[in-house]
């Protein structure tokens, strides 16, 4: 009697999942209280930075965060990414797009950083920063609406006012 050698099982190959997980928790003041931020339309540069500015100009050290709008540009979100030093922060392409892409509605979105030193002229970092931001953008169908720094005593910049913004995300 023979016996046939047993067929060889062809092993799976081992594949790796990510997880992403989703955690939404009010934003909080520095007593712990939690914001109320009202419904709000940035319709223009001048009104997204005196709804936005506050949640972020006095830190600091700088911070990077990201408001997902609607197509009417009512706000609907607004995430917090990245805290870094008193003169950068870490801002990762695919960070700032994932919170646009998650938020139901969410059609364009603005990002904004501050100047702990009250100066929100932009350094050449940030306009660098700003045409990369641009580029994926368009790349992602996702209109990037402004780049915004807040500075002290309500200033700010706007890439958009500026005329510094892609010329495709621009016409959107």
């Amino acid at each position: 009697m023979q016996t046939l050698p047993e067929p060889q099982t062809r092993k799976a190959p081992l594949h790796r999942v990510r997880e992403l997980v989703c955690a939404y928790r009010p934003l909080r003041d520095g007593d712990g209280r939690v914001v109320d931020v009202p419904t709000v339309f940035l319709k223009d540069p001048r009104t997204a930075a005196v709804v936005l500015a506050p949640l972020i100009a006095d830190q600091p050290v700088e911070v990077f965060a990201v408001a997902c709008v609607s197509t009417k540009h009512r706000l609907l979100a607004w995430h917090v990414l990245s805290r870094g030093t008193r003169d950068s922060t870490p801002v990762s392409m695919p960070d700032v797009f994932v919170p646009a892409c998650l938020t139901p509605g969410t059609t364009g979105l603005m990002v904004v950083h501050n100047h702990p030193s009250g100066d929100p002229t932009p350094s050449p970092d940030d306009g660098r920063l700003t045409l990369r931001l641009c580029a994926a953008a368009d790349v992602l169908d996702m209109p990037l609406l402004d780049h915004l720094i807040v500075g002290d005593g309500h200033r700010y910049f706007s890439f958009r006012e500026a005329g510094l913004m892609g010329a495709t995300s621009a016409g959107r």
